[in-house]
């Protein structure tokens, strides 16, 4: 029995196979060349979309094309531009994809540097495209953060605690050398451990790390933080999931409920999530145009400033209490105002703040949980920021006490067992304009030596409380929507740490990684030739991030065009 037998290496073929026969038609390298083709990449941003083709000199490689090489690479787990080169000459699909152009890793990887901020709105881009299709839901939105690995390791960061230990240890090691020279100079008959020159350079050396180490210090102080990183000065060291720490990026993610999709994504260095909801989603509501969302998170999320400014400005956070509550009040000044049917119907955040801090409930947020009451509390009167206070003085002769108005309080009991003399005034407190007291008469009770008694002065205000009341529905499947993206990007795609440094870099580097995760989520939904279709007919309706006009490439093969025609 014979086995089979390929072709011989050193065959002529006069009639070779067309590089396009060995792409199917579903295969999701198509979608990668569609998405990126009908994209405006000058529009975006990048660099070398608007080169004059009779310039002098060699012909640079497109945007297009570069942009391509990335996704794809992130497709198949490979992330480095030196392996990416080596795709392009031994990877069938990314010959297909580049029309067998080959650039060289320098030049793969000075493209993401140098468009560091146009990748990101590419990500953007599809999103938006996303929402079109019905593929993304706007209504709500899980947001988590993560936390990414930097480049940066943990012996090239150093915090004030480390390099106390290290100081002291330096401190330790200088007095022990030092009890050593002085044990050399009065025993010079008794052979030594080191000789004096080496004594004398591990003190020096000693002495320059211990200088180092108070320099950063010193600037630890001036610049008011609290660690310093050489290889990635933006990255921080952070606590991770596992319980450990690591020189790391957080980066922040809203996740649609429905399709897992990623919608919006936030690349930060501040080691926890407090305070991160406001921003992330507002980002989300601009780029996609929306005015009003739920906003789901967990408890690490729980800021009150943070959440009531979501509330006024359209996001209704659903975040747990700690101490297990139903509910969330949340306090703001009332401000009188004039409230129509218009103002009432309106998604705008301004126009939310307007009805809230009146004490109204905006038709966006009936029926969502938020309840609103007016209530007259009392409050310490303030003056230009300072407190205001009235001042009771006790008279030369101590026989009375003068009041802010001028009144005098006479002396009437001495409280021995308090060590106080009380002084008051009927007469004096009923005929008072200026009541500092909500009693009929003032007592003022002053301890023995005491001349003077400042009383805050107090005023009637009122106060808008916000309830939010949270659904537990919402809050019951947020982890297994959110950490569905960061475990898939993770583990499969290989993504848990960053090739690139600094916020702007990593968000790039981030930005790629999560474009692929949501291509891929698109294609399993809808399916490759439905999805090229769609896009072909968003690009027919003049989408501002697609180009005006759907151009077949002078590249394309004819089973491309026939394929195109076909859709």
């Amino acid at each position: 029995m014979q086995y089979i037998h390929g072709a011989n290496r050193f065959q002529l073929v006069l009639f070779p196979e067309m590089l396009d026969d060995l792409v199917s038609l579903d295969n999701p390298v198509r979608v990668i060349d569609e998405f990126v083709n009908l994209l405006d990449l000058g529009a975006l941003g990048f660099l070398g979309t608007g080169l004059d083709p009779s310039a002098a000199g060699r012909p640079c490689y497109s945007p297009e094309c570069l942009l391509k090489l990335y996704i794809f690479g992130c497709f198949k787990k490979v992330r480095s531009s030196r392996k990416l080169m080596d795709m392009c000459f031994s990877n069938i699909e990314m010959m297909w994809l580049m029309c067998r152009l080959t650039p060289d890793f320098r030049t793969i990887s000075d493209f993401r540097k140098n468009n560091k901020g146009a990748i990101k709105k590419v990500f953007k881009a599809f999103v938006k495209m996303c929402v079109e299709l019905g593929l993304y839901n706007t209504e709500v939105g899980v947001q988590d953060g993560s936390k990414f690995s930097a480049m940066n390791s943990k012996d090239n960061n150093v915090t004030v605690s480390k390099l106390e230990k290290k100081l002291l240890m330096a401190e330790e090691e200088i007095s022990k050398y030092l009890e050593e020279l002085d044990k050399y100079d009065k025993e010079e008959s008794d052979a030594p451990k080191y000789t004096k020159e080496e004594i004398e350079n591990m003190l020096d050396k000693l002495c320059a790390r211990k200088e180092k180490y108070i320099d950063y210090l010193n600037q630890m102080n001036e610049a008011g933080v609290s660690q310093i990183s050489f290889t990635d000065p933006e990255s921080k060291l952070m606590k991770t999931a596992n319980g450990g720490f690591d020189v790391s990026y957080n980066v922040q993610t809203i996740v649609d409920p429905v399709s897992h999709m990623i919608g919006a994504f936030e690349v930060t260095n501040q080691c926890n999530d407090l305070g991160l909801l406001t921003s992330v989603t507002s980002g989300l509501k601009e780029d996609l145009g929306i005015d009003v969302m739920d906003a789901v998170a967990d408890k690490g999320y729980l800021d009150k400033a943070d959440m009531l400014d979501s509330i006024m400005n359209g996001t209704l956070p659903h975040v747990p209490s700690k101490s297990g509550a139903e509910s969330q009040d949340f306090e703001v000044d009332y401000k009188e105002a004039a409230i129509t049917e218009e103002l009432l119907g309106s998604t705008k955040p301004d126009d939310i703040q307007t009805c809230l801090e009146a004490g109204v409930v905006p038709d966006v947020y009936k029926d969502k949980g938020i309840d609103v009451s007016v209530n007259e509390v009392e409050q310490v009167a303030t003056s230009d920021g300072e407190d205001l206070a009235s001042c009771f003085t006790l008279n030369d002769d101590g026989t009375a006490v003068v009041c802010p108005n001028g009144s005098e309080l006479n002396k009437v009991a001495r409280l021995h067992s308090k060590d106080k003399t009380r002084f008051t005034s009927r007469s004096a407190c009923k005929g008072c304009e200026d009541k500092c007291t909500a009693s009929a008469f003032k007592q003022v009770d002053l301890k023995d030596g005491q001349t003077v008694l400042r009383i805050k002065k107090t005023r009637t205000a009122k106060k808008v409380t916000v309830t939010m009341t949270p659904d537990k529905e919402k809050i019951g499947f947020r982890k297994c929507v959110v950490e569905h993206p960061f475990g898939t990007i993770k583990q499969w795609c290989d993504g848990s740490y960053t090739l690139l440094a600094g916020i702007e870099k990593v968000a790039a580097d981030m930005s790629l990684l999560f474009l692929q995760y949501n291509l891929k989520r698109a294609i399993n939904m809808v399916g490759t030739l439905e999805l090229i279709k769609k896009m072909r007919e968003l690009a027919g309706n003049s989408m501002s991030f697609f180009r005006l006009f759907f151009k077949i490439r002078k590249f394309c093969t004819p089973k491309l065009i026939s394929s195109a025609v076909s859709l």
